[in-house]
C-alpha cells in the first residue's frame, strides 16, 4: 500500500471510480505543479543566472575599454585626442600587437611612435627593436627599463606631490611645444633630461625635475602624466596644445599599446602542470572515474512514485502500523513519545470533560482525581518522563494505557 494512496483516501472510505480520460488532464497538471514546487529553488537560481548572463552580454560595450586607447570614449580613454589629430591630417594607426607596430614603423620610416606599456610586457630586446625602427618616440609615464632602452639621456625623478586639487604646472623652459602650451593641469611622475619642462611647484630652477622631458634633438619625448591624453582632462589648461604638438609632429603616428600576447614564449610563466611528476595525470584520471562511480552509486534513484488505481480501502490500523515502523526505522523515540503523549492527553481531556481550552496542568489534576493517584505521580508520568530507548518507550506506553483505563473506568 503506497503512502500516497494511504494519505489520499480517508480511513474506511471507498473512492468513486472515474474515467481515465476525464482525470488525465487534471493529473498531468497536478504533476507539473508538484514538479515546479519541488524544483522551485533550482529554477529560480537558473533564471537568476540567465538574467545575469543576458544583462552582461546586453550591456557589453563594443568599443575598446583599455586606458588611453584611441578607440575608448570613456573618461580614461584617449579617443578625443586621436580624433582631433586625425582631423589635423595625422595618420593615427592604432596597434595592439608588437608585430603590427613593427610592420607599421617599417612601412612608415620616420614615423612617431607613441609607446604605452604600463605593465611592462615587452622585454629589453623588443623595446630596442622598436626604438631602432621609430623615427621619434613618445613615452607616457615610462619605467626605468623603458627609459634605458628608448631615452637613456632621461632619468626618472619621482612623482608629483599628492594634492586633492589638480596640479597646474607652468612650462618654465624654452621648448617650443611647452611654450605653446603655457601651462598644463595634470599629476603623475617627474623626469630629468636635456630638456625639462613643467617642474613641480617650488622646484623651479636648474636641475629641477618636470612632467615633460625630451632629448636635445627631440627624438625622444617623455610625458610624465597619462592625464595629458585622457578624455576627461585633455581640454584642461594647455594639455591639448602640448599633446597635439608632441604627437602631431609627423604625418604618421603609430599608437602602440603592448599586451600580454607580446610576451615572448621564453619569458612566459611556466605551466604549473609541467612541474608535476608523470604519474599525477593517470592518478587524476583514476580519481575522476572513482568519483563518477561513487556519484552514480550514491545518487541513484528508484524512480517516481506509482499511484495505485482507485477504488481502494485504507484501514486506520495499517496507517498507524506504517507510521510506527517509520519511527522505528529512523530511531525517532522522542518524536514517537511526543505523539503518544499528545494523544493520551487529548483522550483524557475528552473523557474527563475539562473543556477544549484546558491546559496541561488542568488535565493532569483531573487525571489524578479520577484515577486516585497522587498529582506528582501523574505529572511525572504525563509531563516529565522521557523514554530514551525503544524498550523504555514500550514500557511508558503501557503505563499510559494503564492510567487511561484507571481514569476512564470510574
Amino acid at each position: 500500500m503506497s503512502r500516497v494512496a494511504a494519505e489520499a483516501v480517508p480511513s474506511g472510505s471507498i473512492g468513486a471510480p472515474g474515467s481515465e480520460g476525464d482525470e488525465e488532464p487534471g493529473r498531468v497538471g497536478s504533476r507539473v505543479a508538484a514538479w515546479l514546487r519541488r524544483h522551485r529553488v533550482p529554477l529560480l537560481l537558473l533564471l537568476l543566472l540567465c538574467g545575469v548572463v543576458i544583462a552582461s552580454v546586453w550591456g557589453r560595450a563594443d568599443h575598446d575599454t583599455a586606458a588611453l586607447s584611441p578607440a575608448n570614449p570613456a573618461p580614461d580613454g584617449a579617443m578625443a585626442a586621436a580624433e582631433i589629430l586625425a582631423d589635423q591630417g595625422v595618420d593615427v594607426q592604432h596597434h595592439q600587437t608588437l608585430a603590427e607596430a613593427q610592420a607599421a614603423l617599417d612601412d612608415n620610416p620616420g614615423a612617431t611612435l607613441l609607446f604605452l606599456d604600463p605593465s611592462g610586457f615587452l622585454t629589453g630586446e623588443q623595446r630596442e627593436d622598436l626604438a631602432d625602427a621609430a623615427g621619434r618616440v613618445v613615452l607616457v609615464e615610462p619605467s626605468f627599463e623603458q627609459l634605458a632602452d628608448f631615452a637613456p639621456q632621461i632619468r626618472s625623478a619621482g612623482v608629483l606631490p599628492e594634492d586633492p586639487d589638480r596640479h597646474r604646472l607652468d612650462a618654465d623652459c624654452s621648448n617650443e611645444d611647452a611654450e605653446a602650451a603655457g601651462a598644463i593641469d595634470a599629476g603623475g611622475k617627474t623626469y630629468r633630461g636635456p630638456v625639462t619642462c613643467f617642474p613641480a611647484p617650488g622646484s623651479q630652477g636648474a636641475g629641477a625635475a618636470g612632467a615633460y622631458a625630451a632629448t636635445e634633438g627631440g627624438s625622444a619625448v617623455v610625458l610624465g602624466s597619462a592625464d595629458l591624453l585622457a578624455n576627461e582632462s585633455v581640454a584642461l589648461e594647455g594639455n591639448a596644445a602640448l599633446v597635439f604638438r608632441t604627437l602631431g609632429a609627423d604625418e604618421t603616428l603609430v599608437w602602440y599599446q603592448a599586451g600580454p600576447f607580446d610576451i615572448p614564449a621564453s619569458e612566459a610563466p611556466a605551466d604549473p602542470f609541467a612541474l608535476l611528476p608523470p604519474w599525477v595525470n593517470p592518478l587524476l584520471f583514476w580519481l575522476l572515474l572513482v568519483a563518477c562511480a561513487a556519484a552514480f552509486w550514491r545518487g541513484r534513484r528508484l524512480g517516481p512514485l506509482v499511484e495505485e488505481p482507485l477504488p481502494v480501502i485504507v484501514h486506520a490500523a495499517e496507517t498507524a502500523e506504517g507510521r510506527a515502523r517509520l519511527y522505528q526505522d529512523s530511531q525517532a523515540v522522542s518524536h514517537a513519545a511526543a505523539t503518544l503523549r499528545a494523544a493520551a492527553m487529548t483522550r483524557l481531556a475528552a473523557h474527563l470533560r475539562v473543556g477544549p481550552g484546558a491546559g496541561v496542568d488542568t488535565v493532569t489534576r483531573a487525571a489524578a482525581n479520577a484515577s486516585g493517584r497522587s498529582y506528582s505521580e501523574i505529572d511525572h508520568l504525563l509531563n516529565q518522563r522521557l523514554p530514551g530507548t525503544g524498550a523504555e518507550l514500550v514500557r511508558w506506553a503501557q503505563d499510559l494505557k494503564d492510567l487511561e483505563e484507571e481514569a476512564t473506568s470510574s
